[in-house]
């Protein structure tokens, strides 16, 4: 895997990294890890908004 993004907000904190064509979001929340999505099918940018929508609270892991 290789480290893109890291993404910051309050206490949430989501790391972009690329493992082949995906993607993969992992989510932090006061530094303990609460899940990851791959995104698969989708560019870079999107596997960034994905992030950011996390740190920004509009969807948690325990939604999907």
């Amino acid at each position: 895997m290789k480290l893109l993004h890291d993404f910051k907000h309050e206490n949430r904190w989501a790391q972009v990294t690329q493992c082949g064509d995906d993607y993969v979001v992992q989510g932090f929340i006061n530094q303990v890890y609460q899940g990851s999505r791959t995104i698969r099918g989708h560019s870079e940018a999107y596997a960034e908004d994905c992030a950011e929508n996390y740190v920004f609270g509009i969807w948690d892991f325990e939604n999907d």
